[in-house]
């Protein structure tokens, strides 16, 4: 099957996805976010499939949800179906298989979210990562209130939702967000290394592993989705937000946030 904005490859019980947008920084488009479902259902009930690999083409991991419309104005309802635990963020954090984000450069925004949902992050020297939702006039969502402080802890990943800080591939290391850095040419090569390390284990026992660690975590994810779509909903109807997606793309900065 063809995927709208994903690239498939499918070698010795390891599939490497790769965000195909290069041209957008990989940001998630609804064809992309549809896509992504439709892959992870696949590679789910695919029993040949050990291991997943997710990468981004180009100089990006994944830039955020693609604002190239404008500003965001969809409903409390149709944000909970768009990031729910089927969304894009959502869909590989779903499968049983161990799944290792390549954070091959920027991860910012939802991309920083899906980031997060997966096993095993390891990352480029040139990779970056931010929680940026405030400087579009945004609150954070795609999960990222759920996943980025139990890694960080809460007054760690409150002051990167608080101010929009980016930080690069060693200060990621340091905080855990990455279990390792390796040269941006070395990014595939290690990721292919540790999923061929795990594929070799016992699939059972690594699967049921993946189950165990998360189980009892899918309802508090559910229900911080649920809390992220009202947020946003309430974000989307302020001025700040649509003066804040205009200077994202006229390439100047942030406005001064007026608190309406």
């Amino acid at each position: 099957m063809v995927y709208e904005d994903l690239l498939l490859d499918r070698s010795e019980g390891i599939a490497t996805v790769t965000l195909n947008a290069p041209d957008k920084m990989n940001a998630l488009t609804e064809g992309m976010r549809r896509s992504i479902i439709g892959l992870s259902e696949e590679l789910a009930a695919d029993d040949s499939i050990r291991v997943v690999i997710v990468t981004g083409a180009g100089r990006g991991f994944c830039s955020g949800a693609d604002l190239s419309g404008g500003a965001m104005t969809p409903t409390r309802q149709q944000r909970i179906e768009f990031l729910g635990p089927n969304y894009g963020a959502g869909a590989f954090f779903g499968i049983d298989k161990p799944v290792i984000a390549a954070v091959n450069g920027a991860a910012v925004g939802a991309g920083f979210s899906l980031a997060l949902s997966m096993d095993i992050r390891i990352a480029s020297e040139t990779a970056r990562f931010g929680a940026v939702f405030v400087l579009r006039g945004l609150s954070p969502d795609c999960g990222i209130t759920y996943w980025l402080p139990r890694v960080v802890g809460s007054a760690r990943a409150m002051e990167m939702m608080f101010t929009g800080e980016i930080i690069g591939a060693a200060k990621a290391r340091e905080l855990g967000i990455v279990s390792r850095v390796v040269p941006a040419e070395e990014i595939m090569s290690a990721a292919r290394d540790l999923a061929e390390r795990i594929a070799e284990q016992p699939q059972c026992s690594v699967e049921l592993s993946k189950r165990m660690v998360y189980s009892g975590l899918r309802d508090g994810w559910v229900r911080q989705i649920e809390l992220e779509a009202g947020a946003n909903q309430a974000c989307t109807r302020t001025e700040d937000h649509r003066e804040a997606v205009r200077a994202f793309f006229e390439k100047r900065p942030p406005p001064r946030f007026r608190g309406r």
